[in-house]
């Protein structure tokens, strides 16, 4: 992170002062619990600063915007002071956001780490999407594209971008990990995307159809005797996840047979429609790991969803029905073959989701990165550091909207079932029941305040029974 930061403090120091926009903030939060973990809706899509312990933080930073000719420049610094955030009573003190992003006309280059949540979804309301919805801390990353809809005609518009980063988790895995089990260090990571829109800006109709690729790569795998295999660190390394291919002699057996790295993304579509008292829409966010799922093999896994918002009725002002299924997995383990070609050289199917045999899973900080409806390995009482519940059936229902002009509020329910993984799967199917209720105060004598206070509560065999409130004070000026 220290090059972000660098990098931050000398372009504060350049730039017209006359036409910059600086924006510090300052928040403080709290959250309490009863029961086994702090309820799902106030760990969960918060970026990372959610805790399954009862946990309290100081957060203050400094935004800066500002134009150098035609280039437009943003940066920010962003830290948090916290006790109980990654393990039990636990003092911390990190960098959540640092980063720089310019833009020159439709180009776009970036540097560090930064918030995001889903291209497509409703990221206040939704459960999350199948590969990046911010349940976990941000990944610091290099990125250059089209960050923004470029329309290259009146209604045909693209975007992409493609990016390297790192994860930053080593000390947590190292603490985390339990005796018997395994872990990666020094994880490489590697995301390119592309999108198309179809249809006029703001037109009555809008077609989004796009993909995301993410790999984990390189670091080294310690396993559970603490010998350590070197997966892949050098610049030729990051060329080969650029094109997904197999490794060198020299990898592992996954590796070098298949592909390199940790492979997993998802295809993305949306069709909104939209009229003078509101808009709806219809999405589907289809997860895959390999070509099966890619091609659509796995049957009615992936996220579903509608969403509709109203313009002018203010009490409920959006709406949000989703059903997250990832039973299929492209099917039971089978033979890619015909039976006249003798035996099985390749097979398909058992994708075990955002599991991989050389990476602990597509999590950071112990945070599911994708859906946060599949638990977590932080909720691993054995320091497992895989995901031990991918296979699940849930429902999920989301609204909002805006009691005064001071008063706001959000609401979600769900509802989820598990059978374990493909591997392992559990005795029984495991439910959960979750539901949280946040309500905001931004007082208009006190500008730049937001008040903001949730209940929320789980109960069943997933993440146990809970009840928590969590309080949040923040400040802009």
């Amino acid at each position: 992170m220290r090059i972000p930061i660098c990098l931050l403090a000398f372009i504060l120091m350049g730039g017209n002062m006359a036409t910059a926009q600086v924006s510090p903030f300052v928040e403080y939060g709290a959250t309490v619990h009863t029961g086994d973990n702090t309820p799902l809706w106030q760990v969960s899509n918060q970026q990372g600063l959610g805790s399954v312990y009862d946990n309290t933080y100081i957060r203050g930073g400094l935004g800066y915007k500002h134009q150098l000719g035609k280039w437009k420049f943003e940066e920010k610094l962003d830290m948090v002071a916290a006790v109980g955030m990654n393990f039990k009573g636990d003092k911390d003190i990190f960098i959540q956001q640092a980063y720089i992003d310019a833009r020159y006309k439709w180009l776009g280059l970036f540097a560090g780490s930064r918030e995001k949540g889903a291209p497509l979804l409703n990221n206040a309301l939704s459960s999350g999407d199948m590969t990046w919805s911010g349940n976990a801390r941000p990944i610091p990353q290099i990125m250059v594209g089209i960050p923004e809809y470029l329309y290259i005609l009146p209604r045909l518009a693209i975007k992409g971008e493609i990016s390297y980063g790192w994860f930053t988790d080593n000390k947590y895995q190292e603490r985390k990990v339990g005796a018997g089990h395994w872990y990666t260090k020094d994880i490489k990571y590697h995301h390119k995307e592309g999108f198309i829109r179809v249809g006029v800006p703001n037109g009555k109709w809008q077609l989004d159809i796009g993909m995301t690729l993410d790999t984990q790569f390189g670091g080294s795998i310690v396993d559970s005797n603490g010998n350590v295999a070197n997966l892949g660190n050098t610049l030729k390394d990051y060329f080969r996840v650029f094109i997904p291919g197999a490794g060198d002699e020299d990898k592992p057996w996954n590796d070098s047979n298949f592909f390199q790295g940790n492979f997993l993304g998802s295809e993305q579509i949306r069709l909104t429609h939209r009229s003078d008292k509101f808009s709806i829409s219809a999405y589907l966010c289809n997860h895959f790991d390999d070509f099966s799922a890619m091609g659509k093999q796995n049957g009615w896994d992936g996220l579903w969803g509608l969403e509709m918002s109203f313009n002018h009725f203010k009490p409920v002002n959006a709406v949000v029905f989703e059903f997250l299924q990832t039973t299929n997995m492209s099917g039971p383990l089978h033979g890619l073959h015909e039976p006249e070609e003798g035996p099985v050289h390749k097979t398909g199917g058992s994708d075990n989701y955002y599991n991989n045999g050389l990476y602990p899973g597509w999590a950071h900080w112990g945070m599911m990165i994708a859906n946060p409806l599949i638990a977590s390995p932080i909720y691993n009482k054995d320091g497992d550091m895989t995901f031990k519940y991918n296979r699940v059936k849930a429902l999920h229902i989301g609204w909002s909207g805006q009691i005064s002009p001071e008063w706001s509020y959000i609401a979600k329910m769900s509802h989820n079932r598990t059978w374990g993984t493909p591997g392992a799967p559990t005795l029984d199917i495991l439910e959960n029941f979750s539901a949280y209720a946040s309500f905001s105060y931004a007082p208009e004598r006190w500008k730049g305040w937001n008040f903001n206070a949730s209940l929320a509560l789980d109960m069943g065999e997933i993440y146990g029974d809970n009840f928590g409130f969590q309080l949040k004070i923040h400040k802009s000026f």
